[in-house]
């Protein structure tokens, strides 16, 4: 007799639980492929990509509340037509763990919905998100240009700077079989606004540092390959380089003479980091436990790191390179360089060389007429080959972590050049090459986040970043398993209420089982992700004062699911009693 009434009360819990939890996460699939429809320009094949990926994690997402809607629609129905009445007349009791009772169906269907979104969460959700967001940036070119059409303008953030684009119109090139990994977009009335911080204790404050214009421009993107975003962070995900059409490029302050604009048909390459970033929400149980042990790990604190390592290796470079040209020697400063390369010198009489945030500029007083008073000399063996005079020199070092080489960018403003064809002038001219780390500018490679926190030397500005990041990846992470697991747990907690409402409301249609249940759910669902959003929210002033919202953002996780297990309890202790 038990088993007969088990499975007369389990199918329909079972029917109902699976037509919610379809229509529920279709609902919710196509909620979430609005806004990069919208905002992307998906084509056709990417929208079918996408709603195959947002449907596992969509059903997930719909489980608790599909559990209790079905629990309170069945229980209610059964109550409505007195076969809760018969049942506990022939002597069932409502909740008993000896034998079977009237709520151990909804018992049984709460403990397997419970298991199943636990294992979904950990393990099958994260990697199905991952994949959306990698459909939406698979094409960059794509992104670039939708965002152009929409806004008329793009932003790239970089380490140590950022740069704007601006354009009238995007024009979406077709790809190349044979470069599958190069795509292109061409700008209509580009504006390219470079962006550098004129103090490097706050790199986060930025000002513009030049502008170039163009009539149109080729936007050419060279991805590097497919793989995890975050697998290696010195990797980036593709390099920009933009080729100008009667470009103009002027700095927004000119020092020393200059007082022209400069010609320029090239800006970039620049590496474009990946825009889909170790967010907790693609990060499997395994790896968000090493994030919260390990915070220092995290993408974000890396990201930082590698930022004042980078600043680091620029200063060092420039810095020597300043140093040797304020020495007032006539021969000026040589480049290291290797065996059958070019050589490359700077000078000028009377030369001084200022580092303004991260690129060396230097000038040297005008003699009479002469204002182009300071020079660049390319040699090839012993062979000069070519002389640039100039008014001002700038000076840029990029290092390359990975090659352990630094590239440095020579631009000579308002320049005259001497070559084995003659005299020519130039509003610019540049010469970029490569060279090898210094043995103290590589040494910086290898510090630490201990050693950069308990370096007397860094800024106010970076500690407070570095302290920042760590504290905001290891609330993520606490916060993110803590919400899975409330998660998991809201669906048996929800069952046991719905069973509990249906059968005291007696909600046997759809209507009213959807009022009954509609503020449990609420409240469970909702404060896990306030709780979540709580706990991320660290703020900036982290001094004597500090609170850490991490244990208010556990308390939110948990505390809509307190109050539905408390609801529930009372419902079964009231029912238990009849």
């Amino acid at each position: 007799m038990s088993k007969t009434l088990f499975w007369y009360i389990f199918w329909p819990l079972l029917r109902v639980f699976a037509m919610a939890t379809c229509a529920l996460a279709v609902m919710m699939s196509f909620a979430g492929l609005l806004r990069p429809l919208t905002e992307n320009g998906l084509d056709m094949r990417q929208v079918n990509q996408m709603l195959l990926y947002l449907t596992p994690a969509m059903s997930t997402y719909s489980l608790p509340v599909a559990a209790l809607f079905a629990a309170t629609i069945v229980y209610g129905r059964f109550a409505s037509d007195n076969e809760l009445t018969a049942m506990r007349a022939g002597g069932v009791s409502y909740l008993s763990l000896r034998g079977f009772s009237i709520a151990m169906p909804a018992l049984v269907l709460g403990l397997t919905v419970a298991t199943i979104s636990l294992i979904m969460l950990c393990f099958v959700v994260p990697i199905f998100s991952l994949r959306v967001q990698e459909i939406i940036y698979s094409n960059i070119a794509k992104v670039i240009a939708s965002d152009i059409e929409r806004d008329h303008e793009v932003d790239f953030a970089g380490m140590g700077g950022s740069w704007h684009v601006f354009a009238e119109e995007a024009r979406l090139q077709p790809a190349d079989p044979n470069q599958p990994l190069v795509q292109r977009v061409e700008l209509i009335g580009p504006a390219i606004v470079t962006y550098q911080s004129p103090d490097p204790a706050a790199p986060d404050m930025l000002i513009p540092r030049d502008f170039s214009l163009a009539r149109s421009a080729m936007v050419t993107i060279q991805r590097s390959g497919e793989g995890k975003p975050w697998g290696d962070l010195a990797v980036p995900m593709a390099t920009l380089t933009v080729h100008l059409t009667d470009g103009l490029k002027f700095p927004r302050e000119f020092y020393g003479n200059v007082q022209a604009g400069v010609e320029d048909t090239t800006f970039g390459p620049v590496d474009i980091p990946s825009p889909i970033h170790e967010n907790v929400k693609f990060l499997d149980v395994k790896r968000l436990t090493e994030l919260a042990e390990n915070p220092g790990s995290g993408e974000r604190v890396q990201n930082i790191l590698a930022d004042v390592i980078q600043r680091e290796q620029e200063a060092k470079c420039l810095d020597e390179i300043a140093r040797q040209i304020n020495l007032g020697e006539e021969s000026g400063y040589r480049f290291p360089s290797e065996a059958e390369s070019d050589t490359f010198r700077i000078g000028g009489n009377g030369a001084t060389a200022v580092n303004a945030g991260g690129e060396l500029i230097v000038t040297a007083p005008a003699r009479g007429d002469q204002t182009r008073t300071v020079w660049m000399e390319q040699a090839h063996g012993s062979q000069v080959t070519l002389r640039a005079e100039a008014k001002e020199i700038r000076v840029r070092a990029k290092p390359d972590r990975l090659a352990h080489r630094v590239t440095i960018s020579i631009e000579l403003y308002d320049t005259l050049l001497h070559t084995q064809e003659g005299p020519s002038e130039r509003l610019s001219f540049i010469r970029s090459f490569s060279e090898a780390m210094a043995p103290d500018v590589r040494a910086v490679e290898s510090k630490t986040l201990a050693d950069f926190q308990s370096d007397p030397e860094i800024t106010a500005n970076d500690a407070m970043w570095l302290h920042h990041e760590e504290v905001a990846v290891n609330n993520s992470a606490r916060s993110e398993l803590h919400g899975r697991a409330s998660f998991a747990v809201s669906c048996l907690i929800l069952v046991m209420i719905g069973c509990g409402l249906g059968t005291v409301f007696k909600s046997g249609n759809m209507l009213n089982a959807f009022a009954v249940s509609f503020v449990p759910a609420l409240l469970s669902i909702t404060l896990i992700f306030c709780g979540q959003q709580a706990a991320t929210h660290v703020p900036f002033d982290m001094g004597a004062a500090f609170h850490d919202p991490l244990p208010t953002g556990i308390a939110f996780i948990w505390g809509g699911n307190l109050v539905v297990l408390a609801g529930a309890i009372y419902l079964t202790m009231r029912l238990q009693q009849r």
